[in-house]
């Protein structure tokens, strides 16, 4: 091992005629901001096969990243978009008593752990309205069962905004980063070729806290709201009553008198 140091930026090894092998390391003191950079590192000369790595510290929320073509990618943000126009839908719709910048809160909550729990409340608020923009129902047990299935699907939309509040306060956000084996902590690239300087890469980041910060008042914000549904809902519910017992048929009774002769 050499004790080596750069001169006016530039490093030197010692080179012996043959097949070498060299490990160059250095340390540099930087703080952890919203942004982490690979260092610069001119060869001047070509390279291949080139690994690039960023290890993060696990109270860190990445948000994104750049660097060769074959490296991590957060996908979180193409479903955001395709989640925006759905609320954008769902909110000129008025399938349900939601506003556009509610049906953006309830999805944009829900989408960094459960994209499954958002379904589940999402088809409980249009049952529940199409309860109550249904028709009176004739049919008696055609009514009892769409009461059934609402108080089924009721008791999965309460246990997924039951468990989503815990799993928001003290989980971990899932941006969907894939790519080379990647993880939110250990970020990796890999580069075919480089030319004189070698590729960098960037990695785009907010401390955890910020995350949880914003999760606690969406659990505020969703628990207000809930009171607000839920009374909406029995409302609907008890539309026309909650339940309908069988109905008896009358009959005329059998006339039993003897036959004239």
């Amino acid at each position: 091992m050499l004790n080596v140091r750069p001169e006016a930026g530039r490093l030197s090894l010692p080179i012996k005629p043959g097949s070498q092998v060299a490990h160059v390391r250095w340390r540099e003191v930087r703080e952890i901001g919203f942004s982490a950079r690979t260092p610069i590192v001119k060869l001047g000369a070509h390279a291949s096969n080139v690994d690039l790595s960023i290890a993060l510290p696990a109270d860190r929320w990445v948000l994104s990243t750049d660097g060769p073509r074959v490296g991590p990618a957060v996908l979180y943000w193409g479903e955001l978009v395709v989640l925006i126009l759905v609320a954008v839908a769902l909110g000129r719709l008025r399938r349900a008593p939601l506003k556009l910048h509610e049906w953006l809160l309830l999805g944009v909550g829900f989408s960094t752990f459960s994209w499954l729990a958002l379904l589940v409340v999402v088809a409980w608020l249009i049952a529940i309205d199409a309860r109550c923009r249904a028709e009176d129902s004739r049919n008696d047990l055609a009514f009892n069962l769409g009461q059934l299935g609402l108080v089924l699907l009721t008791v999965l939309a309460l246990a997924a905004v039951v468990s989503a509040i815990p799993a928001g306060l003290l989980g971990t956000p899932d941006m969907h980063l894939v790519g080379n084996g990647s993880t939110p902590t250990a970020l990796r690239w890999f580069a075919d070729r480089s030319v004189d300087a070698m590729p960098d890469a960037h990695a785009w980041s907010l401390p955890m806290w910020v995350y949880k910060a914003a999760m606690l008042a969406w659990a505020l914000w969703l628990s207000s709201a809930l009171v607000r549904w839920l009374k909406w809902g029995w409302s609907c519910y008890s539309r026309g009553g909650y339940w309908r017992a069988r109905r008896a048929v009358a009959t005329e009774p059998l006339d039993e008198s003897p036959a004239a002769p």
